[in-house]
């Protein structure tokens, strides 16, 4: 039976907050403006259509993969990011109309989702600020210019290697942009401008430079201990697998257990070949169709979206291995398959053990599956003698 998509407790939750501040960010600057009712009328619209659009597009950047390592802590993570944004812009409304840091909140919103949903959120928060407490042509100008180049920038920090550059680079543009726009206005340098600038510059650069690292780093770990959580004793699902077949699950472990410890030998990442050995034949369990109901099934249960990929390329029947654990969790499997099959057909004392799995691991090679998987010749070498010489497939 294929497996309906259920809806997710947690990620409806985090969409209401998301509402919930929006129109509650609305509402403060609207009241802190004392607008006119035609006025609040006029942006709670404006505020709805918003809506409407961020979530169409959080949920199809989610069934996309664009944002969800993980749909329960993705959304959750994104949920709590936005109410600290939407609490910050409501505070940086009473700065001086230039000298506000629209660009943090789109640096933190890009560290738990993307820049796409970075923006959109961004340049609305520019919107709101400019019909409401600003009012200035080039006030809303400068907020669209920073806000796109946060986008840029935040993209650019997820590389480690470019972290303190383009935290500098953040600096000069959130102490520029303002100036300059600034002048356009009014053409004349404005009393203490410069200090504000100089300060907000500086909340910018700390935000880039440390808060956003914070963030993409504490993701990663929530991504791993949800990996291992999954493969735990006392889970859902190994519990079902158990009551199901006592065979898959072995198995399963047996797989698990082997993608681990080789993942570890040639440093690929051994919680997800964790993950991924064992829950590799899911759809085995469910049902024709395998890799359309495994896949299924992993997104109603909220797993990372790596690992939902290793599900997708089962075998490489519909997909070829996309990443390095991918290829090694199939090569795993393909090995303890072969070797169960020799065992219940022959005896031990007239095969070889080392030759099957040269072969059966050489065959695979052969066929080109692994070349898009990023597995290079000396990776793969090492993992053809590691489970060579691995005690569980003796």
């Amino acid at each position: 039976m294929k497996p309906k998509e259920t809806i997710n407790l947690y990620r409806v939750i985090s969409l209401l907050v998301i509402a919930l501040v929006t129109f509650g960010v609305m509402g403060g600057l609207c009241a802190k403006s004392h607008l006119y009712p035609d006025e609040w009328l006029s942006m709670f619209f404006l505020t709805l259509i918003f809506l409407l659009v961020c979530i169409f597009e959080l949920e199809y950047e989610r069934k996309q993969k664009g944002i969800s390592a993980n749909t329960q802590t993705t959304f959750i993570r994104l949920s709590v990011t936005y109410t600290v944004s939407g609490g910050l812009i409501y505070a940086i409304s009473y700065l001086p109309e230039f000298y506000r840091p629209v660009m943090i909140p789109v640096i933190l919103l890009t560290a738990v989702s993307n820049s796409m949903v970075a923006v959109s959120f961004g340049l609305f928060f520019d919107l709101v600020l400019a019909l409401t407490v600003g009012g200035s042509f080039y006030a809303l100008a400068a907020y669209m210019m920073l806000t796109m180049l946060a986008a840029v920038l935040a993209q650019a920090l997820k590389e480690k290697k470019y972290r303190m550059g383009v935290s500098l680079l953040t600096f000069f543009f959130s102490l520029m942009i303002p100036e300059l726009f600034s002048y356009l206005s009014t053409k004349e340098m404005q009393k203490y401008s410069l200090l504000y600038a100089f300060g907000t510059a500086f909340l910018t650069f700390l935000t880039a430079a440390f808060l956003f690292h914070r963030l993409l780093h504490e993701a990663d770990q929530e991504i791993e201990n949800h990996l291992l959580d999954i493969v735990s004793e006392d889970y859902s699902e190994v519990k079902a697998l158990k009551d199901f077949s006592m065979v898959e699950y072995r198995h399963a472990v047996k797989v698990s257990d082997i993608a681990c410890r080789c993942a570890k030998e040639v440093g690929y990442r051994a919680n997800l070949c964790l993950a991924g050995g064992f829950y590799y034949r899911m759809g085995r369990w469910i049902g024709e169709p395998y890799i359309k109901n495994a896949v299924n099934k992993a997104e109603s249960l909220c797993f990372p979206a790596e690992l939902i990929s290793i599900l997708a390329e089962y075998y490489g029947e519909e997909q070829l291995p996309s990443s390095p654990e991918s290829a090694l969790v199939h090569m795993v499997d393909a090995v303890v398959i072969r070797l169960e099959a020799m065992e219940q057909n022959v005896g031990q004392s007239v095969w070889n053990r080392d030759i099957v799995i040269y072969q059966t691991v050489n065959d695979f090679s052969s066929s080109e599956i692994y070349d898009h998987s990023g597995m290079s010749m000396n990776q793969f070498l090492k993992i053809r003698e590691f489970l060579a010489k691995e005690e569980l497939l003796r």
